[in-house]
């Protein structure tokens, strides 16, 4: 048995001869490819706008830019994301709030949020992790009363619903991340969705140099260069096509996981919302033998990834000023952190890697 990797994307024949197509068009930077894949996306996701950028990262940052959010405003954001959520809120020069996140689902604590709530909060992120959700309904509820922005972390989450909509669609900004290893891929890239035309005039303007076309040399307002380009499209319209069948194999691998581990008592999986339909960009499972499970399986040739490292605890971020409750407690960051474990969850993986991996764990689990 080869080793099997936790992820991988599904690249084949079919993004590279249509990426031929366009590369032999030569016009490579953002064009009429880009913008076929952002109508592409408007009418998968019910979307009234949609933006491409250089990636998600600064896509974050755009839309808070767009909001004018800044210098001494806060925006709140869960402690267990990836630290791109949290370097977007310092880009734009705010002051990220972090909140403990819930047990089950890994999102937002929205009783913990409100109790961060100030006269300072602009915008709040929930971040849609490995596809879940917070209730978005009081989420909204909440902001509306205040009158604070929500921006949805989507980044993992392309496909999943709260309700009718589509995770991304909800708030006033939200969007995907399209980096290598996410559901559907760019190689890099992202894509920013949002109601309003004048939110989608300023993001472009803003990510174009600060002008509303390319091609001219006067500048209304100061800018930055997060344009996308041709290659990046081509893939992401053949990526698109292959969702569905993406969605539907990693979700017939999390139920295998969930159907053949649910005897073992030391596991758990997460729970969804009753109205939040989730994609499994990973299956993760919660263990207090995460250690020992993790060297056993890597030793067996089985890939497996850690869950992302709570941000209180980030080397780079200690004793930061720029960050606010920094130095709080975090008790189910922390425990998801150490007890979570993500496993193999590629398209790629047949039922033969799909079943040694289970059997796997469960002798792992007799054994210990």
């Amino acid at each position: 048995m080869k080793r099997i990797k936790q992820i991988e994307p599904w690249i084949d024949n079919k993004e590279s001869d249509y990426i031929k197509k366009v590369v032999s068009k030569t016009f490579l930077t953002e064009a009429f490819e880009t913008e076929k894949f952002e109508i592409n996306v408007k009418k998968k996701f019910n979307s009234k706008y949609a933006i491409s950028v250089s990636n998600w990262t600064a896509g974050m940052f755009l839309c808070l830019k767009a909001a004018n959010i800044g210098k001494s405003d806060e925006v709140i954001v869960p402690n267990l994301t990836f630290i791109a959520t949290v370097t977007a809120v310092l880009m734009s020069g705010a002051t990220p709030v972090l909140c403990d996140v819930d047990e089950e689902n890994f999102s937002l604590d929205i009783n913990k949020m409100k109790k961060l709530i100030t006269k300072k909060t602009r915008c709040i992120i929930p971040v849609h992790l490995y596809g879940h959700c917070c209730n978005l309904d009081l989420l909204k509820k909440i902001c509306k009363k205040k009158k604070i922005f929500i921006l949805e972390d989507a980044a993992q989450a392309i496909g999943a619903k709260f309700g009718n909509s589509y995770l991304g669609t909800i708030g006033d900004f939200g969007g995907f991340s399209f980096y290598g290893n996410k559901i559907i891929t760019t190689g890099e890239g992202g894509m920013i969705l949002t109601k309003k035309k004048n939110y989608s005039k300023l993001i472009y303007a803003l990510k174009n140099h600060g002008r509303s076309n390319k091609g001219i040399f006067k500048h209304k307002i100061i800018g930055y260069n997060f344009m996308f380009t041709e290659m990046q499209a081509a893939i992401g319209n053949v990526q698109l096509k292959k969702l569905p069948a993406i969605l539907e194999k990693k979700r017939r691998i999390y139920n295998s996981y969930k159907l053949h581990l649910k005897s073992i008592k030391s596991i758990k999986f997460m729970k969804n919302l009753n109205k939040n339909k989730p994609v499994y960009w990973f299956s993760n499972i919660i263990t207090d033998k995460k250690k020992i499970l993790k060297k056993y399986l890597e030793k067996n040739k089985i890939q497996t990834r850690d869950i992302f490292y709570p941000i209180n605890l980030q080397p780079c971020f200690k004793n930061s000023k720029l960050i606010k409750n920094i130095n709080g407690n975090f008790p189910v960051s922390k425990k998801i952190y150490n007890n979570g474990l993500s496993l193999p969850s590629s398209y790629s993986l047949n039922d033969k890697k799909l079943i040694y991996i289970i059997k796997k764990i469960l002798f792992f689990f007799k054994k210990n």
